[in-house]
């Protein structure tokens, strides 16, 4: 029972995090500082970004389960993570970054599907799909994006 609290009330601090965060990135905070909070929120929840970067769309999805048994938590906050980091990829004109993170959260959150995780005081799946796909159809459209799946180059 405590163990269940705990894990709560560290699931709705994070959720807290990331609200903050995607606050700094709309209010168009420095980019420098951002980066390093993404990096920073990434390790407190366990995951490294720049692994989740820089992995293949099919990696990413065998990291967060495997013979059908999904992490929920695990997937929806590299999903988070990954929007988080693609919103602020494209306020900062880097399309091709902002495509990749946003594709890999749009997968992510179509993997943990209608019944999946949630992180107190985030909107639902639905709204969380649709603004992936609003920000991803402003992008510009180049032919495609060969980062996809190599990340960020260093």
């Amino acid at each position: 029972m405590y163990q269940r609290d705990f894990i709560l009330r560290m699931i709705e601090r994070f959720g807290q995090i990331l609200i903050a965060l995607r606050n700094r990135i709309l209010g168009g905070a420095d980019e420098e500082e951002v980066e390093a909070a993404l990096q920073q929120a990434g390790l407190q929840a366990g995951v490294d970004l720049n692994v989740v970067r820089s992995v293949s769309l099919d990696s990413l999805l065998m990291l967060v389960g495997s013979d059908g048994d999904i992490e929920l938590d695990r997937a929806w906050l590299m999903a988070e993570l990954l929007l988080l980091d693609g919103l602020h990829a494209a306020r900062i004109g880097e399309a091709g970054n902002a495509d990749a993170s946003l594709t890999k959260a749009r997968a992510l959150y179509d993997l943990i599907g209608p019944s999946g995780a949630m992180l107190t005081g985030i909107p639902d799946l639905a709204e969380r799909i649709a603004e992936v796909d609003r920000t991803l159809e402003a992008l510009p459209s180049p032919a495609a994006h060969p980062e996809l799946g190599e990340g960020r180059k260093a």
